[in-house]
């Protein structure tokens, strides 16, 4: 794994000052040589002490350390195996195939989203998934597909959760939340207005928030107790949500897994359950399409 994704992951450890730290790192990666702990601090609006307990809880003596670790690892920089994203619509490239293209862009982000993947984060979103009082998915535009989806798996192993794409209906929902609660908010960019509003009611109501968001340094994320990093090439400005719809989906399906296992053997009995009650009125639909 790359040192750069380890320490994005590692973020969730970190205080807001060390996070600054490492934001202010990951964001001036190329000048790092020439960086020292003061002018670090400095371009962090912290102090040198919070630079040095950084570089400590990511497993180095301090910063001295940690640089050259850095340097090291990004002498060796991974060549990507893909070429790089072109939006298969608005690089209007008619010599490539959009079609495999599409499905190419696809691919790089799962492999790129999987070295963001953290087991204990996974895990810890989805105990306190199976164990709240209530649980709300928020999204807008493409990213409710998401929640959509999440809501249709989690019904059906007897979870119940609702889904909310209309901005006033999501501060209502918020408003009703407590420590008992838990929202999951979806947005690739981490800074939707209406989603980072919910959130914000959401906090100040103490409920638990899960974020869904693309790497980087983002206002959701910093507001949520948890959050599972994506990876997706497409910029703000693209012809629609690609590659960004295609990693929330994998980490959906991630979540829902681990949610499944908090409980298995109840889970499967729902889904037996769910399974039996589709089968059951598929039966008694096609004995009525025969009778007329």
């Amino acid at each position: 794994m790359s040192l750069m994704i380890s320490m994005i992951k590692q973020r969730e450890v970190l205080s807001i000052s060390e996070r600054a730290v490492l934001d202010y790192l990951i964001a001036n990666k190329t000048i790092l040589k020439d960086l020292s702990v003061e002018s670090v601090a400095q371009g962090a609006f912290t102090s040198p002490a919070s630079v040095v307990r950084m570089c400590k809880k990511l497993g180095y003596k301090g910063f001295k350390e940690f640089k050259v670790d850095f340097l090291l690892a990004n002498s060796k920089i991974e060549i990507p195996n893909n070429k790089e994203y072109e939006d298969v619509i608005l690089g209007k490239n008619l010599e490539i195939s959009k079609g495999r293209r599409a499905i190419e862009n696809n691919i790089k982000a799962l492999e790129d989203t999987l070295k963001l993947y953290s087991d204990q984060s996974i895990s810890k979103a989805a105990e306190i998934i199976m164990t709240s009082r209530k649980t709300l998915l928020f999204g807008k535009g493409s990213s409710y597909l998401a929640c959509k989806d999440f809501q249709m798996k989690l019904r059906r192993i007897d979870k119940f959760c609702i889904a909310q794409e209309d901005s006033h209906e999501q501060l209502v929902d918020a408003t009703f939340l407590d420590k008992r609660d838990v929202v999951v908010l979806i947005s690739n960019s981490g800074e939707t207005q209406e989603i980072i509003q919910a959130a914000i009611v959401a906090k100040e109501n103490n409920a638990q928030i899960v974020s869904i968001v693309k790497a980087g340094k983002s206002f959701l994320a910093e507001l949520s107790n948890i959050t599972l990093y994506t990876s997706a090439l497409e910029g703000d400005f693209r012809s629609a949500a690609m590659t960004s719809r295609i990693s929330q989906m994998a980490i959906i399906d991630a979540l829902f897994s681990t949610c499944a296992f908090y409980d298995l053997d109840r889970s499967v009995r729902k889904l037996e359950r769910t399974y039996q009650t589709f089968k059951k009125y598929k039966n008694k639909t096609n004995n009525f399409s025969k009778k007329n």
